[in-house]
């Protein structure tokens, strides 16, 4: 259900939702004969939330959108499977009502736009993440932590005879230089009696740049 808002200066837009699942594939740690993990139907999971969107323009030169999403997205009753290295075979532990891997309560972004003469025009985009699980057992030590990201683009763009439109941008990533990991997985483990869980992360990179030209003939 949504509700949106229009004028010349001025754009908001706000949906809420609500989906339930029956019988969703999801990862649960479980292998089958050949040892590859495998996904396993949960019998009821679902996900709602809020997406809001506004847009303003403050003169013809400043222009600011933003958007943000709020959500929970749950497992009902969550049963996790792991390798057991000193019996064989695996174990399972119940967890009850767990969130979904890789889905952030809150996922927000906005940009900046400043015109700052003609064909000129800077641009601040942002985005923010909230913390997300590697696996479906909502525990932290499992999990990406909350990052922040904010970028610059620099463009100009003439019109020649030659080609219709020429654009020299420049963009700048990663400003603030975040160290953040937006990917990753986890895998547990019995042996020797004790419970051992080993997360991997797909690190980003720090303060990048690019520069490229868009030429529409």
């Amino acid at each position: 259900m949504g509700y949106e808002y229009k004028t010349p200066e001025t754009q908001l837009q706000a949906t809420v939702y609500y989906m339930k699942y029956n019988d969703q594939l999801v990862l649960t740690g479980r292998v089958n004969d050949v040892g590859a993990y495998t996904r396993t139907n949960i019998d009821k999971s679902y996900r709602m939330g809020i997406e809001l969107q506004a847009a303003k323009r403050i003169s013809n030169a400043f222009r600011i959108t933003g958007n943000i999403a709020f959500s929970e997205n749950k497992i009902k009753n969550f049963v996790e499977y792991f390798d057991d290295y000193d019996n064989g075979g695996q174990k399972s532990i119940s967890h009850g009502k767990t969130d979904i891997a890789f889905s952030p309560a809150v996922i927000g972004g906005y940009n900046l736009e400043w015109n700052i003469s003609k064909g000129l025009q800077l641009n601040l985009p942002g985005k923010y993440i909230s913390r997300q699980y590697l696996d479906n057992t909502s525990d932290k030590n499992r999990s990406l932590d909350p990052y922040f990201v904010q970028d610059l683009r620099l463009s100009y763009t003439v019109n020649t005879k030659v080609a219709r439109e020429i654009s020299m941008i420049f963009q700048l990533n990663n400003v603030f230089n975040k160290k953040y990991e937006p990917n990753g997985y986890t895998y547990s483990y019995l042996y020797d009696g004790i419970i051992t869980t080993e997360n991997f992360y797909y690190p980003m990179a720090g303060t990048n740049f690019m520069a490229g030209v868009n030429i529409k003939l």
